[in-house]
């Protein structure tokens, strides 16, 4: 499913949705996790479809990957004794190549899962499958392309398709399987991170308020300690003449710093404030609110 190498602008011939679209089997694995074979959703009437979804998850997120029996029993059965746990993982094994192949022979190979050496599996997805995690990689990979070769804007849209895939917590009914999950979703949040911050640098140097604003305030919710998008906000407000609101946004910022890790604002932010309060003020007054003291 996924070419492990970079694109280069022009090289890609279709649009994010034509791929999803266009493929047999669609996997979501943001959000609740999803498969549909065309029009239907897998899994639904199966029994002990539980660990049979469970082994297409790791499949899907490591398509190619050579897995021992052992390393895959390790997800759902390691609580049980050897013998039963060799039993459930075959039986699982079984009903997802039923899931996947209704139409499978006894005795026929999978399309998708190949067995080779010692009780080793993979999964080989082909040009029929589509997934959102993979979909994510691919269109982060062409944005970076993207943005070797200074093509902002085209940059810019991969870049917020990226974002918009990773808004939805990855996997979020799987609380239970927080361990092996873990690394899966510390990667799909550090790409997601990455396009944020690149989509707040571009459209910043860009002269494109809204857009900078927009990304600025999705970094902040996620990172509330993210220096870059605090002062794209407080920027932003400066230049849209809203020095009460900078000065709120960055004592808030500096007051969370404060509170949370016992820090001072760096110099940078403290030359913001500064800059701030030299506004001068109007006949009216300039409506600043008082500064939260900061700890030097």
């Amino acid at each position: 499913m996924t070419t492990g190498a970079a694109l280069l602008p022009g090289t890609d011939r279709f649009r994010p949705r034509e791929r999803e679209h266009g493929a047999t089997y669609r996997a979501y694995l943001f959000g609740p996790f999803r498969v549909f074979k065309g029009e239907e959703v897998l899994g639904q009437r199966r029994q002990r479809r539980e660990k049979a979804l469970l082994l297409l998850k790791w499949f899907l997120l490591n398509p190619g990957k050579p897995a021992s029996m052992d390393q895959l029993i390790d997800l759902g059965w390691r609580d049980t004794t050897p013998e039963k746990a060799a039993s459930g993982f075959h039986v699982g094994m079984h009903c997802l190549r039923r899931m996947l192949e209704p139409d499978l022979r006894p005795g026929q190979e999978s399309s998708f899962i190949h067995r080779s050496g010692a009780n080793f599996y993979r999964f080989e997805a082909g040009e029929g499958w589509w997934s959102d995690a993979n979909e994510v990689e691919r269109l982060f990979e062409q944005a970076r392309a993207c943005d070797a070769h200074c093509d902002a804007r085209r940059a810019c849209f991969y870049y917020s398709r990226v974002a918009a895939y990773t808004v939805r917590r990855f996997l979020e009914d799987e609380e239970s399987q927080q361990q092996w999950l873990a690394p899966y979703r510390r990667q799909y949040e550090g790409l997601c991170s990455q396009a944020l911050i690149r989509l707040i640098q571009i459209h910043r140097a860009r002269g494109e308020l809204d857009e900078a604003l927009e990304y600025a305030y999705e970094k902040l919710r996620l990172d509330p300690y993210n220096e870059l998008a605090a002062t794209t906000i407080i920027e932003a407000h400066l230049q849209l003449g809203r020095p009460a609101h900078a000065l709120r946004e960055l004592s808030l910022f500096l007051g969370s710093l404060e509170r949370d890790f016992g820090a001072g604002a760096c110099g940078s932010l403290l030359a913001l404030r500064e800059r701030i309060m030299d506004i001068p003020r109007d006949g009216r007054g300039s409506g600043l609110p008082a500064p939260v003291p900061v700890r030097r």
